[in-house]
């Protein structure tokens, strides 16, 4: 009815000319306050356990806060003791800068990952604290070498374990193993080691390759590639148990050697056709016409301008070319001469067996056709939305898992896969 209406307004206007009392006031904003912060869940007697009134700390046990907190500004100010000497045999810390060149890591990981490769960014830190530590701790080093650099190569994924592989430049490097001082003339011995100086790989031993399971723990070093290993691993076909000194048992083939050995003809065999770099970076300087040795090395200054993500992707126009020189089918990137001379009455004549490699800045549109038939390289940008800041990245369909990634003047070659 019209007379209950009235009174219901009556009272409302009454409600709200009613004055509060501020301290009841100040009560129920910050009861609602610790209910926004807090969040607890409901339950009949909530209201009543949080209106009750908070007790007030008496003046003793103000003094006592005082002094625990007087108490814990002294520890502050103190002076940091010396460390403790490190006792014998325990583990030496890595010292902030190491000897060595480690190049810009997380740069190239940052690119790769742009390129939808990589382990994420913890894992890239643990990888640069483990290059750090094996440039620090230099393992398996020879009297008179020196580990200069070391740079991250891939990672090969196998059965048991992993192979977390480092790239490394050695200076005054032996051979590993150490070569006979007669070999049999029916051996091909292994390519000469390299100083890894160079911008293009001209031998199978350029580099020093060290592996490890896992971040943290410790590192290995591979021999020398073996012409008799890179010849049968190209007939062998099987996966890594994890297991360095394991014996290869294989049917196709015998293999002369363990699963370490195989692992690094394998790292020969990827660096041999996949390792790319833009055209125009290097240059080729070779006198062809009065049979000089090649050659290849950076272009001049002022000649590589860069290429952006879209011109990486233009294969078919010479977009990204080969920077190591192919492996000869006797197992090696320079031909070994078996000990042939010309006859007497035809001093001009050339070996018949001599091998040659494939033309030392070819372009990878020009490899051969893979055996499904596929092209040999795929190459895409890697973002839609802004192209011209893209990169690119270019992939092997003969080894899977091989990759390069560039922009600009910026590039990497990276692998992970199972080594197949």
């Amino acid at each position: 009815p019209k007379t209950a209406i009235d009174e219901r307004g009556k009272h409302l206007m009454a409600m709200a000319t009613m004055k509060v009392d501020p301290e009841l006031e100040n009560l129920l904003k910050e009861k609602i306050l610790h209910l926004v912060d807090t969040q607890p869940r409901i339950e009949p007697d909530l209201l009543e356990v949080i209106s009750m009134p908070r007790p007030t700390p008496t003046d003793e046990e103000q003094a006592a806060h005082a002094q625990v907190m007087l108490a814990k500004g002294r520890v502050f100010k103190q002076a940091i003791p010396d460390a403790p000497p490190p006792e014998e045999g325990a583990e030496e810390l890595i010292p902030l800068e190491v000897e060595g060149n480690l190049g810009d890591l997380l740069k190239d990981m940052a690119l790769l990952e742009r390129a939808g490769v990589g382990f994420g960014k913890e894992e890239n830190f643990r990888l640069f604290l483990a290059l750090k530590e094996l440039l620090h701790k230099h393992p398996g080093l020879a009297e008179g070498e020196k580990l200069l650099g070391a740079k991250l190569w891939g990672k090969v994924v196998g059965v048991q374990s992993d192979y977390i592989i480092a790239e490394c430049v050695v200076e005054g490097r032996v051979a590993n193993p150490p070569l006979p001082e007669e070999p049999p003339r029916s051996d091909v011995p292994p390519d000469p080691v390299g100083s890894g100086a160079g911008d293009f790989v001209t031998s199978s031993n350029e580099f020093v390759y060290y592996v490890t399971p896992a971040p943290g723990q410790a590192w290995t070093r591979l021999p020398d590639a073996q012409p008799g290993c890179i010849r049968a691993a190209r007939v062998v076909r099987k996966y890594f148990t994890g297991e360095l000194t394991t014996r290869m048992s294989t049917t196709k083939c015998p293999f002369p050697g363990t699963e370490g050995d195989y692992l690094r003809a394998q790292i020969a065999r990827i660096v041999s056709d996949c390792r790319v770099a833009p055209h125009g970076h290097l240059a080729d300087r070779t006198a062809y016409a009065e049979g000089g040795a090649l050659d290849v090395s950076l272009s001049d200054e002022g000649s590589f301008l860069g290429m952006t993500g879209q011109a990486l992707c233009e294969l078919s126009k010479c977009a990204w070319v080969h920077s190591a020189l192919s492996l000869l089918p006797q197992g090696r990137s320079q031909y070994y001469n078996y000990g042939w001379t010309p006859p007497d009455d035809n001093p001009e004549a050339k070996d018949p067996r001599k091998e040659t490699n494939l033309h030392a800045l070819r372009s990878v549109h020009l490899d051969p056709v893979g055996a499904l038939g596929g092209a040999p390289w795929a190459a895409h940008v890697c973002g839609g939305k802004a192209p011209q800041y893209s990169s690119a990245v270019v992939r092997s369909s003969l080894w899977p898992g091989a990759c390069a990634a560039g922009w600009g003047y910026h590039f990497v070659n990276f692998y992970v896969g199972t080594g197949l």
